[in-house]
């Protein structure tokens, strides 16, 4: 399955949906009022966007929307890694794989080290 892209504005109103867990268009454009000031269509518009990619629910309350998210965020990074990883190696086959290895390596130790761990937590549940 192929996940939709967000943009990265799109991730922005994203991340307040999951902080907020349910919000209006009027909260978000709040949340962003000192550093971002957006427009309420504009969020509006984004909000419409992330509920026809499935990324939130929407819900009729009165005359405004209540917007919640659809899933977590770690489950949207494990789709969206998954989608990559999948791409990536399904064009690239065997260099797909070499590269992956050679970029691990370059990791600083700590990180190449939760990564092998994960790695092999993931492959003895196999």
């Amino acid at each position: 399955m192929i996940q939709k892209r967000l943009s990265p504005l799109e991730q922005e109103v994203m991340i307040v949906v999951w902080e907020l867990k349910s919000c209006h268009a009027r909260d978000i454009v709040s949340k962003f009022e000192k550093t971002k000031p957006l427009a309420y269509t504009t969020v509006a518009t984004l909000l419409d966007r992330l509920y026809k990619k499935g990324m939130v629910n929407r819900k009729n309350e009165g005359s405004v929307f209540v917007f919640s998210p659809k899933s977590t965020s770690e489950e949207y990074s494990k789709k969206i890694a998954k989608s990559f990883l999948n791409n990536f190696f399904d064009s690239f086959g065997e260099s797909a794989m070499v590269s992956f290895a050679e970029s691990v390596e370059s990791l600083p130790r700590k990180k190449r080290e939760d990564l092998l761990r994960l790695l092999r937590t993931y492959h003895a549940k196999q």
